[in-house]
């Protein structure tokens, strides 16, 4: 194996363990519709006022990987909340989304109602973002009743830019197309929303360790290519915030928990910085050593490029601006440069052969206050030098005998590991000092 292939499967492992969570690829939050001055004068669905924003969230799975709930236990909180109450439509607004009968979505502001969901955001549509929506629009505009005001034009017609691409010609809502609502097996345990997703805008949380909301498998795929899952839609005049947990099937039929904790938990759950909103925020570029795979937005925090390399100093390349130390780029010798090819790792090295002998001996290893070099020749074209592990020359030469030998003062010296360099006649020998 040459040394640009080593190095391209090294990144390749590398890169594939910050990424190692890969059945949870992203998670959105789209600003689905901003309510404004005509639709808060329905008084049939509940008060609306002007600047609420309906939310949706969606949780990117990887290839072949299914939701098969999500939960609240003892030890990870499931939440879902905001600064002001939660709009929930009093005229046929629902807790879930596959119960929202899509008959509805054009009267009033159904369309806005806050509900949780396992893909679903009717009973006989699917919710996906509304930039993959390819079917138009049947909530906004002249689709729509008008509420109890009889408002000409019909409701959910604002433009509002901030909300993206409007509800008059995208809705986000798309066809089952083979699939099922509600999805197969689906079941409720513990503590159930109603209060706070039903009929009451009086709440601005749902907190609960005691919940599961989930279906049997193979669970729930997204309904387009992306393989992206609705996992709730919630209006508010507040800010809004969740810690989601989940439970992901992957292609082999194994699950797997993803918790809201930012760090790696034991029994089988990991924890996805994605799965807390507002976002955590760090550094989202993979060149930086800051990088973080769970950052939700960045920050900048990236400071630190990566480099690669060796930073083992007794290696002939050693290099002192490496910062991420791959092992198995290191070479030490013609036998021991972990089958890459040596002269190649380390050019223009005359590297110590034992069939012509080392010119040199040194002693004494571990040295306290200094370290001979002694010359089995003619020392006069040889140099050396003591470096530390940043590649500092540290070492100063006491005196030159002229039986070739060489003194060199390590009182001043802290202890550790140095690295003796000895050069000359075209050859370079590296060998291991340990100061005491």
């Amino acid at each position: 194996m040459n040394l640009r292939s080593l190095i391209t499967l090294t990144l390749f492992f590398l890169f594939g363990l910050l990424h190692a969570q890969n059945e949870i690829e992203d998670v959105r939050v789209e600003t689905y519709y901003i309510a404004d001055a005509n639709d808060a004068t329905d008084g049939t669905g509940g008060v609306l006022a002007p600047g609420s924003r309906t939310y949706r969230v969606f949780l990117d799975l990887g290839e072949g990987c299914s939701l098969l709930a999500m939960y609240g236990d003892s030890n990870h909180m499931f939440t879902v909340a905001s600064t002001a109450p939660f709009f929930n439509n009093l005229d046929r607004g629902r807790t879930y989304g596959h119960q929202i009968s899509n008959s509805a979505l054009d009267e009033n502001t159904v369309a806005l109602d806050s509900w949780l969901s396992l893909g679903a955001a009717s009973n006989q549509k699917y919710g996906v973002e509304k930039s993959v929506d390819t079917d138009g629009s049947i909530v906004g505009g002249v689709n729509n009743d008008g509420g109890s005001a009889a408002i000409a034009g019909g409701l959910l017609v604002n433009t509002d830019v901030d909300a993206g691409i409007p509800l008059i010609t995208q809705d986000g809502l798309v066809p089952l197309n083979g699939g099922t609502v509600p999805p197969n097996g689906f079941y409720i345990q513990g503590n159930e929303p109603t209060a706070v997703l039903l009929d009451s805008t009086l709440y601005t949380e749902f907190t609960s360790q005691d919940f599961i909301m989930g279906c049997s498998t193979p669970g729930v795929s997204g309904p387009t290519a992306e393989n992206t899952v609705l996992l709730a839609q919630l209006t508010t005049n507040g800010e809004l915030r969740f810690a989601l947990n989940v439970i992901v099937r992957r292609p082999d039929g194994s699950t797997v928990r993803f918790v809201a904790n930012d760090s790696i938990l034991v029994d089988g759950e990991q924890g996805v910085a994605l799965l807390n909103y507002p976002p955590t925020c760090g550094c989202t570029d993979p060149d930086f050593l800051e990088f973080d795979p769970g950052a939700g937005c960045d920050d900048g925090s990236c400071s630190t490029i990566i480099v690669f390399g060796c930073m083992d100093m007794t290696a002939c390349n050693y290099d002192p601006e490496v910062n991420f130390d791959v092992p198995r780029l290191c070479c030490y010798g013609i036998n021991d440069c972990n089958g890459l090819d040596p002269y190649l790792i380390c050019p223009g090295v005359g590297f110590d052969d034992t069939s012509t002998g080392t010119p040199f001996s040194y002693y004494p290893n571990p040295a306290t206050e200094t370290l001979t070099i002694r010359w089995n020749g003619d020392p006069a074209n040889w140099q050396l030098a003591l470096v530390d592990p940043l590649g500092r020359q540290v070492a100063t030469r006491v005196n030159t005998a002229s039986h070739g030998e060489v003194v060199l003062d390590l009182g001043a010296l802290t202890d550790g590991l140095y690295q003796l360099r000895v050069e000359g006649e075209g050859r370079t020998f590296m060998r291991r000092v340990i100061k005491l």
